[in-house]
């Protein structure tokens, strides 16, 4: 029951949350200028503008989204691509490739994403730096590959819905480190989204409230009213300064571990967090930091390298829960092959 607890308090920080696309032609520079409707609202009923919408050609150069919702929006039957752009200003999404009730596929490149979310930044649940959101029987597709993103508020990258099949290859993500305002993610693999999270570098996150940083957050199933998130494979990425590395949630509505098998793939990921700073997060009063925790159906954890006195129980003591691998009532997972240090 103190697990199930646990999970019910940090579960609150989940909002209602490869193939490349070729384009020939021209880039399209965009400069600063008026934000446009998009038509579309976010999860909290906010309209959203946008400083480009549904742009023709390739997007590139300097997006000052100040003032606007976000800062490259894609919707309804658009095949787009933003390379090399710098991002920024926007108060919900860096960039949004939106799925909501039709279709939209959408690559995002060797971009900078940045200083998005409120100015100072809240404890609200929006500020994103690239999101695919798939939900009403619409499809969110596409690859972030080689982008950094950081100064962000909620998440650096984002995939959510069951419409959404996206790959996140090669990105930096990094967090505001210790903070008590928003308890931030690096990579979001939410709500029944098919994903794939490869050789991305994640950092600094940190959370000094109730709450914890994730560097990557895998989560769906009843308890949030959305489908299961199944399939997803997490590989190969280097996470450091992260309350809990990888952290892994799916439930029924009882909060009890998924009854059908979700067969997330953590693999071959190297964990290291060297210092104790979350006194909150698994209960109050009592800290939480966890290489990979899992509480699921059938998961694979195999060859990942979790390192570090920031997930020692030693250092916590009872102050919090510190470890390596936590598997505490998960059914049936596979572990196997890690190297714990």
């Amino acid at each position: 029951m103190k697990l199930v607890r646990a999970r019910l308090a940090r579960a609150s920080l989940v909002g209602a949350v490869l193939g490349s696309l070729l384009l020939g032609g021209t880039v399209q520079r965009v400069a600063a200028a008026s934000c446009i409707p998009t038509g579309a609202q976010d999860r909290d009923g906010t309209p959203l503008t946008a400083r480009v919408v549904n742009p023709s050609k390739p997007v590139t150069g300097r997006i000052d989204a100040r003032g606007c919702e976000v800062g490259i929006y894609f919707s309804r039957g658009t095949s787009g691509l933003v390379v090399g752009a710098e991002i920024f200003g926007a108060r919900y999404y860096g960039v949004l490739v939106d799925g909501n009730g039709h279709d939209v596929a959408a690559d995002v490149r060797g971009s900078s994403i940045h200083d998005i979310g409120e100015t100072p930044i809240t404890s609200d649940r929006h500020g994103q730096g690239i999101a695919y959101r798939g939900f009403e029987g619409g499809t969110a597709r596409g690859t972030a590959l080689g982008n950094r993103v950081w100064n962000y508020q909620e998440a650096g990258l984002n995939m959510t819905g069951p419409g959404t099949t996206a790959t996140f290859v090669g990105n930096v993500v990094q967090g505001r480190g210790k903070t008590d305002v928003i308890s931030q993610n690096g990579i979001q693999v939410i709500f029944g989204a098919h994903g794939v999270v490869r050789a991305n570098a994640i950092s600094d996150l940190r959370f000094l409230g109730p709450n914890v940083g994730n560097g990557i957050l895998v989560v769906g199933g009843p308890a949030y009213g959305f489908p299961y998130t199944r399939d997803a494979r997490l590989e190969a990425n280097v996470i450091t300064g992260a309350d809990v590395g990888i952290n892994i949630f799916e439930a029924e509505e009882d909060f009890s571990p998924s009854p059908q098998p979700t067969r997330i793939v953590v693999a071959h990921n190297v964990i290291h967090n060297g210092a104790w700073t979350n006194h909150e997060g698994w209960d109050v009063g009592v800290g939480m930091q966890v290489g990979i925790a899992d509480y699921a159906n059938s998961d694979v954890i195999r060859g990942n390298v979790v390192s570090g006195i920031g997930y020692h129980a030693e250092t916590c003591g009872d102050a919090g829960v510190c470890t390596q691998i936590l598997t505490d009532d998960s059914i049936d997972p596979f572990v196997s092959g890690n190297v714990l240090r």
